[in-house]
């Protein structure tokens, strides 16, 4: 990995590492309130995208719409940090970690340090690891039973509506037509149409993995109250 990947991935591990400590030490009203902050954070990384692609005029149809898993999951991160939805908790959890945490390691950037879309680039996808884990660590929210059949089938289903978006753009969104041109872990999974059965293997595989620390709970609620 280049060195320049190496020192955000440092800086993201370091703040969450903290972030998470201070909220189980030290539990208070200022974890809720932190929650929303996040929220709010992550909102602003992916309207961050939009402006960058728009001042350099590279904004189209066919590639800008925030349709990959990361773009449309901090949404769904956002509102399970501000209003605890049980289902957008399960999403943020299931994608956050299977999705977007893996992504970090094998960045499909279109730019490179100092651009703004590297800094962009490592935000949102840094906020959107440090929200999922602030799900479970910090308000204390857990998948409830069969949320990894909820959740597959509700990828499913997006995949299948983001398929159509591309068919019509002729856009690559979720890199359903191709893979990515920077060397991702895609690129083991065999050619294009194959390389999308194994992903779909792999991340029925790693969702099982992810809800194995909550599966001898007798009832995983969704959340649990924050103490004051």
């Amino acid at each position: 990995m280049p060195a320049e990947h190496v020192l955000p991935l440092v800086v993201i591990a370091a703040v969450i590492a903290a972030v998470l400590l201070a909220a189980r030490g030290r539990p208070g009203r200022w974890v809720d309130h932190g929650a929303r902050v996040v929220a709010v954070a992550l909102v602003v990384a992916e309207v961050g995208w939009w402006l960058i692609t728009i001042a350099n005029g590279t904004w189209t149809v066919r590639w800008s719409l925030p349709l990959h898993l990361c773009e449309a999951g901090c949404f769904l991160l956002a509102a399970a940090l501000w209003w605890r939805a049980r289902f957008a908790f399960e999403i943020s959890y299931f994608w956050g970690l299977g999705g977007t945490l893996p992504g970090l390691f094998t960045p499909d950037i279109p730019g490179h340090f100092p651009q703004p879309v590297f800094f962009q680039y490592y935000t949102e996808h840094g906020l959107i690891v440090l929200g999922a884990l602030y799900l479970v660590v910090a308000l204390r929210m857990r998948p409830a039973r069969r949320a990894v059949l909820r959740v597959s089938v509700f990828t499913g289903a997006y995949a299948v509506a983001v398929g159509a978006v591309d068919y019509f753009t002729q856009g690559n969104y979720l890199f359903l037509r191709n893979i990515p041109p920077t060397r991702t872990f895609l690129d083991y999974m065999g050619p294009w149409p194959w390389y999308i059965l194994t992903l779909t293997v792999v991340a029925i595989v790693i969702f099982n993995l992810l809800y194995l620390p909550f599966a001898r709970s007798p009832q995983t609620p969704a959340m649990a109250e924050t103490t004051a």
